[in-house]
């Protein structure tokens, strides 16, 4: 073929490199022809194009081989070209970082002033390495940073000192197994007096916050129907009910009570229906509801994505013309159904940290209203009050926002600070629009029936604001931890101790920190989070004393953990509330261990998380206690003096979940960060200085976008600032 020498512009046919890393007989490269030439094996004259290809008007598939040619290069070469390359990630990932903030704990060595003109970019909520752990010779299991139990490793690891305290997987949950080898079992059909009150039990206690079925459908399929007739969804739906009815309705025994009838009633799903009927929806939504109480979270969030998916099928996320369904209590069942769907689809995901089944914005149906034209009809007793539903509906929604903004991986163009001055306002604005008559009284208990659901409401509001701003509060915490002793370290027989012993000689030659205050409005949002844990854990306990509280209802456990994990961190903040959080916090803990002898899953779970807790907090507690703790100082000399100054703002007597009119008073002295008040507090977003917050426009939480870049260059994740070391970062305990 012939060939001239290629000129400058055209494909360099070697890689330069070092003459002592290649032959010399490949230091001079061959000449290389153009495609078009050396398909015609004409000279070609090189260049881009080659004279060729110009003069035959075909410059633009003028194109040269890519040469592959193999050459011996240094060991010591090639290191270079790693440790090249690494450095030029890590200037990337700086590039990306905030330089404007002011981080609460920064390196003296490298505090610099910066240009005010320079734009912040968002700061990641988590880290930006998803999280798996490992379970025998199981895949790896993803685990979320929105999930309650995540969020308590989390809190050990901002006071055990290191990531080599792992994650303490979920390992309490009725298996598959079990389940199976029920399913084929034998299970008898209830006689009809015993059938009649599990199905009355179950009902009462399902539909009083949710409508999933029609009363006075199921009751005339038992009245009419005999266990053999029927179709097999119905059936299924009955036996669903027959669970849920025995477990609230009988002790617990070797098994859990009313699981053989569940365990019955997941055979129809082998045969995922190609027509679905509401029906179908309806079982699926039932076994969601009693597979929360058996602690199978993934099977619940799985089951309940299904229930949305057939009820899409179906067409329930829109409005039906009323010429082809008249029949107003059919078109009200299916529009109840369809938000209870989407509500529990939005808690399952919201629990795991995981997606939605689908987008609001492809919701066009209508909410749920009260239907008088039914009144004196047997229809009437199915629908409950549409204010209930329509409010947990819109709260289920501002949850699914926050989940997203604040713990989701997705790209944001607001930072982090902004996320969550959106969310606390999306949750001002739903209190602003509750009705009146679902206000809790001042007491916040009573015998009327209406009183659950406004207790339930408020419960769920306070997880949602709890969800909001803990991560706030554990910055906080993180922010206090600074200036404490140092960590021990783990035993020398755990197979993180070379983990550990990486992590403390990177300390060492990290540049002396410099601590300084929490913002006055961050302290404010962390007292936020503290004040709905201690009321939530009031809530509850008084729901244990009068007997609301069942034993098997998984809500109330996880908010009785959520808020016992706040106060946690409360009782490690300085102060006068410590003992009052204390007593709080052993009685949440108490209830848990009573639930969990009683044969609750999920109460197995959380107190397995307790214990490690106490761990913890015992280990906080000396380190604060070795550091002094710095309390004596001035007032101005500590973090915690904004946040005191914060707190001491003046609260009004307003009744919780009153939005009426405001009282101002002025600030008494500083006396603690947190404090305790005996009586229900009001609403925290609907007092003054947090309303100061919502009306900023550039509100003051820069420092926890700041605190999300470390010297390592590298995005650190929202939780913790973790060192990367040589045994991995995803080991669990």
């Amino acid at each position: 073929m012939a060939s001239s020498t290629a000129p400058e512009d055209a494909p360099s046919p070697t890689t330069s490199v070092s003459s002592k890393s290649i032959r010399r007989s490949h230091n001079r490269a061959k000449p290389i022809a153009c495609n078009r030439c050396h398909a015609r094996k004409v000279k070609c004259s090189g260049g881009q194009p080659c004279q060729n290809c110009q003069q035959g008007g075909k410059a633009d598939e003028c194109s040269y081989p890519r040469r592959n040619r193999m050459i011996k290069v240094s060991q010591r070469y090639l290191d270079d070209l790693v440790a090249e390359n690494k450095s030029l990630r890590t200037q990337a990932t700086t590039s990306k970082s905030d330089i404007t903030a002011t981080p609460s704990v920064w390196p003296s060595s490298a505090r610099k002033a910066t240009s005010p003109g320079v734009s912040t970019t968002q700061a990641p909520a988590v880290d930006e390495r998803p999280w798996f752990i490992e379970l025998g010779r199981q895949s790896p299991i993803l685990v979320n940073e929105a999930a309650d139990a995540v969020f308590a490793t989390r809190f050990r690891q901002a006071l055990l000192g290191g990531k080599h305290h792992g994650h303490i997987p979920r390992v309490n949950f009725a298996t598959d197994e079990s389940l199976l080898a029920l399913s084929d079992a034998d299970c008898p059909w209830p006689s009809p007096a015993r059938a009649r009150f599990l199905v009355d039990v179950a009902l009462s206690h399902v539909s009083r916050y949710y409508h999933i079925v029609r009363r006075s459908a199921i009751l005339e399929i038992l009245q009419n129907g005999i266990p053999g007739s029927g179709d097999s969804i119905t059936r299924s739906k009955l036996w669903v009910l027959f669970a849920i009815g025995e477990m609230y309705s009988c002790r617990a025994s070797r098994t859990f009570p009313g699981i053989k009838y569940f365990a019955r009633a997941t055979r129809v799903l082998r045969i995922v229906s190609e027509r679905p009927s509401i029906s179908e929806v309806e079982l699926r939504l039932l076994l969601v509801y009693f597979s929360l109480a058996l602690n199978r979270r993934h099977a619940a969030y799985t089951l309940a994505g299904s229930a949305v998916r057939l009820a899409v099928v179906m067409g329930l996320h829109l409005n039906v013309p009323p010429s082809q369904l008249e029949d107003p209590a059919i078109r009200e069942h299916r529009v109840r159904v369809w938000w209870t769907a989407y509500h529990f689809d939005r808690l399952c995901a919201s629990n795991l940290g995981t997606p939605y089944a689908i987008d609001t914005e492809e919701v066009q149906v209508d909410l749920p209203a009260d239907r008088p034209e039914l009144e004196g009809t047997p229809a009437a007793g199915d629908f409950a009050d549409a204010a209930y539903i329509t409010a947990r509906v819109k709260l289920t929604r501002v949850l699914g926002r926050i989940v997203l903004s604040i713990y989701g991986r997705r790209t944001h163009r607001e930072s982090l600070s902004h996320r969550v001055q959106q969310a606390l306002k999306d949750l001002s604005a739903w209190v602003e629009e509750l009705p009146a008559h679902l206000h809790i009284d001042a007491k916040g208990s009573g015998a009327s029936e209406l009183v659950p659901k406004p207790i339930s409401l408020r419960l769920s509001l306070n997880q949602v604001i709890i969800n909001a701003t803990r991560p706030v509060l554990l910055h906080v915490l993180r922010t206090h931890a600074a200036s404490w002793a140092p960590a021990l370290p783990p035993d020398s027989d755990s197979p993180y101790t070379k983990s550990h012993e990486h992590s403390q000689q990177q300390l060492q030659d990290t540049p002396e920190q410099a601590v300084l205050p929490v913002p006055n409005i961050v302290s404010k949002i962390g007292e936020t989070c503290i004040r709905c844990a201690r009321h939530s854990v009031r809530l509850l306990t008084e729901a244990w004393v009068d007997g609301s509280f069942k034993t098997f209802n998984f809500l109330y456990i996880q908010n009785l953990f959520s808020a016992a994990t706040i106060l946690a961190i409360s009782m490690l903040m300085p102060g006068q509330g410590e003992e009052d959080d204390d007593e709080q916090f052993e009685t949440a803990a108490n209830i848990l261990a009573q639930v969990r002898d009683s044969g609750s899953y999920s109460g197995q779970e959380f107190c397995r998380h307790l214990e490690a807790m106490r761990v913890a907090m015992d280990e906080g507690r000396r380190r604060r206690n070795v550091a002094g703790d710095g309390s004596s100082t001035g007032p101005q000399s500590t973090p915690t003096a904004a946040a005191a100054a914060a707190a001491a703002a003046g609260l009004s007597s307003m009744s919780i979940m009153q939005p009426g009119h405001q009282q101002q008073q002025q600030p008494p002295p500083v006396q603690n960060a947190w404090p305790i008040s005996n009586e229900t507090p009001m609403l925290p977003l609907l007092e003054s200085s947090l309303q100061d917050l919502l009306s900023q426009s550039t509100p003051d939480l820069n420092f926890i976008d700041a605190s999300n870049y470390g010297e390592s260059g590298y995005a650190q994740g929202m939780y913790w600032p973790e060192s990367w070391a040589p045994d991995g970062w995803g080991a669990q305990q």
